[in-house]
């Protein structure tokens, strides 16, 4: 049975978006997208609203929007930025008001390499119901959890029933990554999100969330980045990300693009190897990795030599940044020896 949480739940903030632009995400195709294209459906940016902006099919809206009268359904096929197993899934229809869809439904494949939309769409037996027939309302957010548990998906159908708009869909997940792929002594970015890395904890994200950290790529702004309000207080900020896999730290970059008058004024790495994400941040069993280093204004920041506690033998499952005092940082990059299993 579908189970809708009217308000957001944790898998927003604690788990990775596996859909949007932002990641690589992709439209593969659809039915129709008359009034509004599909590709505005995944835009990792939050939907917005232009009451006075009309083009040659109508009403200019932030999302996907079909035509009217349609007398089944409307579909469009995805594919996700980063491969994975889905935990919460969020259907926005904010600004369709008397155009959005009563009810929607998403199917899941795993097909790996590049596929063709027609493809995927040749055997429906492969389809999986990741959330039934599911009703929709106005301009609001719903959150869903999965109908029936979930097992590596790297694409998606979404349908709306009979037709209408959607601003967004997002789904969240952890990434699962073909590790065999890997060669033996190949460096990877653990805590990269498309490597299954997930942050797990953080002391503040006012300005900038967290998970903007771990995102692939540099940031195309300051507000592509994990960035704190101004401490007022003793102390610093830090976050605290779970590695992808167990692994030992080879090298490290703190990147501070575009913080240029709000950049931290230095930083320290530390590392612990933890069965689970429970009270972390007061366990006593951190290991130093890399000692406060000061750090400079929209820079990447490399560190190898400096680091301690790295020996090939010494595998951690969590890292924890911290920051003087406080301000922000736009990536995060862990770069280890991975545990193959």
């Amino acid at each position: 049975m579908t189970t809708h949480l009217p308000t957001p739940p944790k898998f927003v903030n604690e788990y990775a978006e596996l859909l949007s632009d932002k990641v690589g995400g992709r439209v593969l195709g659809c039915s129709d997208q008359w009034f509004a294209p599909c590709v505005n459906l995944i835009k990792h940016s939050a939907p917005i609203w232009d009451a006075e902006k009309f083009v040659d099919t109508g009403k200019w809206m932030d999302g996907w929007e079909t035509k009217r009268h349609n007398p089944s359904f409307d579909w469009c096929v995805l594919k996700l930025g980063i491969p994975g197993t889905i935990v919460g899934i969020e259907i926005d229809t904010s600004y369709f008001t008397g155009n959005y869809p009563p009810y929607a439904q998403l199917e899941s494949i795993c097909v790996e390499g590049e596929p063709t939309l027609d493809q995927l769409l040749s055997d429906e037996s492969r389809w999986n119901v990741v959330l039934q027939k599911s009703n929709l309302g106005s301009s609001c957010k719903q959150y869903f959890e999965p109908t029936t548990p979930v097992q590596k998906t790297t694409h998606l159908r979404f349908k709306i029933y009979p037709d209408g708009g959607v601003a967004r869909l997002r789904v969240y997940g952890v990434a699962v990554r073909d590790w065999s792929l890997v060669i033996p002594g190949e460096l990877v970015d653990l805590a990269a999100i498309e490597n299954g890395g997930l942050v797990r904890d953080v002391s503040d994200q006012h300005y900038g969330n967290k998970n903007n950290i771990i995102m692939p790529g540099r940031s195309v702004n300051m507000g592509d980045g994990w960035e704190t309000k101004r401490r007022r207080v003793p102390g610093n900020e830090w976050l605290i990300v779970r590695l992808g896999l167990p692994g030992s730290i080879k090298r490290i970059e703190v990147d501070t693009n575009w913080f240029k008058g709000n950049f931290p004024t230095s930083c320290s790495i530390e590392a612990i190897n933890h069965a689970d994400d429970q009270n972390l941040n007061d366990s006593k069993d951190w290991k130093p990795i890399l000692p406060n280093t000061p750090l400079i204004g929209h820079n990447r920041h490399y560190f190898q030599t400096q680091l301690v506690n790295n020996q090939d033998a010494q595998l951690y499952t969590h890292v924890r940044l911290q920051i003087y005092p406080d301000g922000g940082v736009s990536r995060f990059r862990v770069h280890c020896k991975p545990l193959m299993y």
